[in-house]
């Protein structure tokens, strides 16, 4: 499986590179313990100083980094694996090597091979822990044979010694790689933790909103709308009591009371859209389902309806999110499409939402500013973007427009 590389493990790799580098200098400079000196050995020993020395160099200069990307952990684990197993194999080059001195060498690499185990196994699947595992202790028990020549009861032991060493890579790799992985699991579910308080929070918040909606609509259904209707009877009682001689008077009359109406008729729509009661009547499904019935009656579209039930309810901003975007969608249908078929699809699916209204209208070019302001679509994102969902505008001119809204339920 694929993943982003785990913070931090290069530069711990490139410490342990270092320490390495040390560990191979002291051993090339005073000797192996255990090990008869000879010109291989120190050869040897001096392989290993030059691996973990360019090692460290890789990982010190970010270019080769920038270059390579993803591919440059990857590559450096398979190179340093690589060649410290080659290096244990310039052993059988010493004329007097003895499966003694090759079991004390071999095993004084332990400290120095177990540290990419842990590296792997923060990174990446169990199965690449088992294939390094596999690649630095076959080529030991490989050796192992070589010298010694022939299996039998009296070396079984010592055959066995790779074996127990590849149990303990692949012990330390499983420990790792688990704790990692139980680490990862308990970020995930933080995360749907706080995303699940967000929107509780914004649920919350939401009610209130509506609360303070609806208190807002009955102060100005009681105030400012019984004042514009009881001035508009007024007027209206006035105009057939003044004379038909007066012109002036009659055309600032007729005037206050257009402004008089096109008020009332605001005042109105603002609280027909503080309640949103269709939602708090009808639900979301009946009440995006009566949106589009009724511009098709107006319109006299052929409209094509297809819904399905909610799985579970949701949360309040959600809901107005849907219903206000369907609104403002099926406003530009009304007024700007001339369309002659309107298509609506509402349906869940693996948790995931999705509302798509198509008309098949004159469409317009969603990248123009002027038409982004025109048909509303800020407002929309806006929305959209308030509850975390993916809005799609979708239209060429002539060809009609979709209006496509995603929203994935957390669990």
């Amino acid at each position: 499986m694929k993943r982003p590389l785990q913070p931090g493990l290069l530069r711990l790799f490139r410490y342990f590179s270092l320490i390495g580098l040390v560990y191979f200098s002291a051993r090339w400079v005073y000797g192996d313990v255990g090990v008869l000196p000879s010109d291989v050995i120190a050869f040897q020993s001096l392989n290993y100083v030059i691996i973990h020395g360019l090692l460290f160099l890789s990982l010190s200069f970010p270019w080769l980094e920038h270059k390579l990307k993803d591919k440059f952990f990857p590559l450096v684990l398979i190179i340093y694996t690589l060649a410290m197993v080659a290096g244990n194999w310039l052993y059988l080059l010493e004329p007097n090597h003895g499966i003694t001195h090759f079991i004390t060498q071999s095993y004084s690499l332990v400290p120095i091979l177990i540290v990419p185990v842990v590296f792997i196994a923060w990174q990446y699947d169990f199965h690449i822990v088992l294939i390094y595992t596999l690649v630095t202790n076959l080529s030991d028990f490989i050796i192992t044979y070589l010298i010694l020549g022939q299996f039998h009861l009296e070396t079984l032991p010592l055959f066995a010694l790779p074996v127990v060493r590849a149990f303990a890579f692949a012990l330390v790799g499983f420990v790792v790689n688990h704790l990692n992985e139980k680490q990862q699991e308990q970020k995930h579910k933080l995360v749907l933790a706080n995303i699940q308080l967000g929107q509780y929070a914004n649920t919350l918040e939401s009610l209130a909103t509506s609360r303070e909606r609806n208190r807002i609509a009955r102060e100005l259904h009681d105030t400012l709308a019984h004042t514009l209707s009881g001035i508009s009877v007024n007027l209206e009682a006035l105009k057939t009591m003044l004379p038909d001689d007066h012109p002036e008077a009659v055309a600032m009359l007729n005037h206050s009371l257009t402004a008089a109406r096109s008020g009332l008729d605001g005042t109105r729509r603002a609280l027909n859209d503080l309640r949103a009661q269709p939602l708090e009547d009808l639900g979301l499904e009946l009440a995006l389902q009566s949106l589009v019935e009724n511009l098709a009656e107006q319109q006299g579209l052929q409209a094509d309806i297809r819904i399905t039930n909610l799985s579970q309810m949701l949360p309040l901003n959600v809901e107005q999110a849907f219903y206000r975007i369907c609104q403002e969608a099926l406003e530009n249908i009304s007024n700007h499409a001339s369309a002659t078929q309107v298509s609506f699809r509402f349906q869940e699916e693996d948790s995931a939402l999705s509302m798509e209204i198509r008309d098949n209208g004159v469409g317009f070019d969603p990248q123009n500013q002027v038409n982004a302001t025109r048909y509303g679509l800020k407002g929309m994102r806006e929305r959209a973007t308030s509850i975390g969902a993916d809005l799609y505008v979708l239209s060429q001119p002539g060809e009609g427009t979709t209006i496509r809204l995603i929203w994935e339920r957390f669990s």
